[in-house]
């Protein structure tokens, strides 16, 4: 018979899962007081929350570094107080979902452009007559067509301007998850970032609706050199906490990590579920480590670290939670590097090829489920595809690397299966 105490350990890992964005969001919170001490931080906020976002723009220059950590933590710790409302586990899903936000937060979220879509998601599952909780982390990741609704309420006319970013919103959330549960059939979980197909998908349709009317949409190019020291502080926190975490929670030696890696990716591959906490938390340190240590490897080539940047790391670290381990993420990124320097015409170190070889880790899955030489292919076709995507949505797809890697798949997977036959996962 279980005791009390027998109970309290079997329940103490998911509390400290359950303690993992609130932390984050208290980090994000106190590197935003010592980077902006003073008024202009909540200046700086407002002044994120009304201008336009998309890609590729950085909040930090928008309204200071300290502003753009503050909004990413609102935004994280009200993601967060949504999914414990639902009273939802958490697990793997859950992580990757919130370090998501919390990334993007730092690439063009914020709390006034994200609530509408949230409240199309669930006016969607009212009609559906499900609970909300069923589709929360479809609505939340549905959030990365927030840029829609920024570029309306700066650009319509005052008097409609607010109408219509509801109205936009309402309608994004309302669609997107219906869209994105089609989408997983078409690359059959082989890309980790499945809503951003889906609001490729949905982006093109409404951009070209909005063309049709005349309306241009300009692509960002706010990209902030400033607060380098002070975010390579704030990463190396966030990862060695989570290191220390799951050390503490029982991944203490490379035996027992060594599991996490016999695992293709594929979604859905919830590694909190599958392996427990500590291996995942550990997976979801060193997952984050490999894309920081590759922007540090570059900066004698002036890389610094900014929201953007951040973000891409937040992302690999959140899903390394959720199908990304160092043995999938390598391949990909190595073939996503190996185009930046044979195709593109353009440095290796430009923003959009420091996002992409970062994001592209979202077609993890191809390389653990066929190994290195096809993860090797995802990445260098990746990185040729996906810089002529955004101008398909007017960069209003935050999830820009999701739209392309479904599309690698749409391409890539039915060659592959047709050359080798699919490997079963152990």
């Amino acid at each position: 018979m279980k005791t009390q105490t027998d109970n309290r350990r079997i329940t103490a890992p998911e509390d400290w899962l359950r303690r993992i964005p609130l932390v984050l969001a208290g980090l994000l919170l106190v590197f935003a007081l010592i980077a902006q001490p003073d008024r202009s931080l909540l200046a700086g906020f407002w002044e994120i929350q009304i201008n336009e976002t998309g890609l590729i723009t950085d909040p930090m220059v928008t309204g200071g570094v300290g502003a753009g950590l503050l909004n990413a933590a609102v935004v994280l710790l009200l993601s967060t107080l949504l999914i414990r409302r639902m009273k939802l586990p958490f697990t793997g899903a859950a992580l990757a979902c919130l370090f998501l936000m919390a990334g993007f937060s730092l690439l063009g979220k914020n709390m006034l452009n994200i609530a509408p879509i949230v409240a199309g998601g669930w006016l969607y599952s009212r009609y559906r007559g499900d609970g909300f909780a069923k589709y929360i982390y479809l609505t939340l990741y549905g959030t990365c067509l927030a840029p829609m609704v920024s570029f309306l309420l700066v650009r319509v006319r005052p008097g409609f301007r607010w109408l219509a970013m509801a109205a936009c919103g309402l309608v994004i959330g309302f669609l997107l998850p219906a869209i994105a549960r089609f989408t997983t059939r078409i690359h059959q979980g082989y890309n980790l970032y499945n809503v951003g197909f889906a609001a490729g998908i949905l982006g093109l349709g409404i951009a070209s609706i909005l063309k049709g009317f005349g309306v241009e949409f300009a692509a960002g190019d706010g990209w902030s050199d400033e607060g380098h020291g002070l975010l390579c502080v704030l990463v190396s926190a966030v990862l060695l906490l989570l290191l220390a975490g799951g050390i503490a929670a029982g991944c203490r030696s490379w035996d027992a990590y060594r599991r996490v890696l016999r695992h293709s990716g594929r979604a859905v591959a919830d590694f909190v579920l599958l392996d427990g906490p500590g291996l995942a938390m550990v997976n979801m340190a060193l997952t984050g480590a490999i894309g920081f240590a590759y922007l540090l490897a570059l900066y004698p080539w002036g890389v610094r670290l900014n929201g953007p940047l951040v973000c891409c790391i937040f992302a690999m670290t959140g899903f390394g939670a959720f199908g990304k381990h160092p043995k999938n993420v390598l391949p990909v990124m190595s073939g996503a590097v190996l185009a930046a320097l044979l195709l593109v015409a353009v440095p290796i170190t430009s923003p959009g090829v420091l996002l992409a070889t970062l994001l592209c880790t979202c077609l993890a899955p191809v390389a653990g489920q066929f190994g290195w030489g096809w993860g090797l292919a995802a990445g260098f076709i990746h990185m040729t595809i996906v810089q002529n995507t955004s101008i398909l949505h007017g960069g209003m797809n935050l999830y820009n690397n999701g739209f392309a890697a479904g599309l690698v798949c749409i391409l890539l997977i039915p060659i592959i299966k047709s050359i080798s036959p699919e490997p079963e996962e152990d």
